[in-house]
């Protein structure tokens, strides 16, 4: 059965393209709604996803909407990458606690911005959630949305709704890992547990041997680098792997 993919929030081209991306790659077949409530937003990315469906010949069905619940039926999948507010909003969750000392790393997910920011997402996440049981009950429903847990919670306990969190650090971070030891992303195998945003490595192999020993000596050569002037601790992630060296396991997503 060829599935149905609904991505609300779309009007993010950059998420949006990254998305098509892979699936076009992986040779998908499938109908696919974009759904944001800015219209030139989604016509920005309406437009970019059919030139990139028209290069590569893609068997790919795309429709675009302001309403989500015009596309909704019969979606087999639904994927929320919503930010209430946008980047205007985001900026006063972080700049506002810097008004009274409060520093935070995103101010997305903890402290005064990653309230702030649940506060406006968690009741906009909880109707697309109903409307996604009334419409495609069935549907494998994603969140992208930050601040992950709170989100996730809150949905269920409002609607009931088996909402799945994903994030892309533990991946890119791997990617980072990767690049540290001179391997490549697909040689490097971990394990990553934790929260989002709160997510550690504590097994790290290439071709079945343990790379911890090999990740602790890069550390020290990037610690030493900002104790000779070399490097400022921003360019080495310095906390990060002053982190790592202390617990043995690696932060995911670094200092954020």
């Amino acid at each position: 059965m060829k599935e149905k993919i609904v991505l609300i929030g779309a009007g993010s081209a950059m998420f949006t393209r990254g998305m098509l991306f892979d699936m076009m790659h992986k040779g998908w077949e499938c109908d696919l709604a974009l759904v944001d409530i800015d219209p030139d937003a989604l016509n920005v990315a309406e437009r970019l996803v059919r030139k990139m469906i028209q290069a590569r010949s893609c068997k790919i069905h795309l429709t675009a909407s302001t309403d989500r619940r015009e596309v909704l039926s019969d979606a087999t999948i639904v994927i929320c990458t919503i930010g209430v507010g946008g980047r205007r909003a985001w900026e006063q969750d972080v700049f506002i606690p810097r008004k009274y000392g409060i520093y935070q790393p995103v101010g997305d997910s903890v402290m005064p911005g990653g309230t702030s920011r649940a506060l406006r997402m968690i009741p906009a996440m909880v109707d697309i959630a109903k409307d996604v049981l009334e419409l495609a009950p069935k549907a494998l429903f994603f969140n992208y949305g930050n601040p992950m847990a709170p989100v996730c919670r809150g949905v269920r306990k409002a609607t009931g709704a088996n909402m799945i969190g994903l994030c892309h650090g533990v991946f890119h971070v791997g990617q980072y890992l990767a690049e540290a030891l001179g391997v490549e992303a697909g040689e490097l195998e971990y394990t990553a547990m934790g929260m989002n945003h709160l997510t550690w490595f504590t097994e790290m192999r290439v071709k079945g041997q343990d790379v911890i020993d090999r990740l602790e000596k890069f550390a020290d050569e990037q610690i030493a680098k900002v104790s000779r002037s070399e490097s400022s601790p921003a360019e080495v992630n310095l906390f990060t792997w002053s982190l790592f060296k202390l617990i043995k396991a690696f932060p995911a997503v670094r200092d954020r």
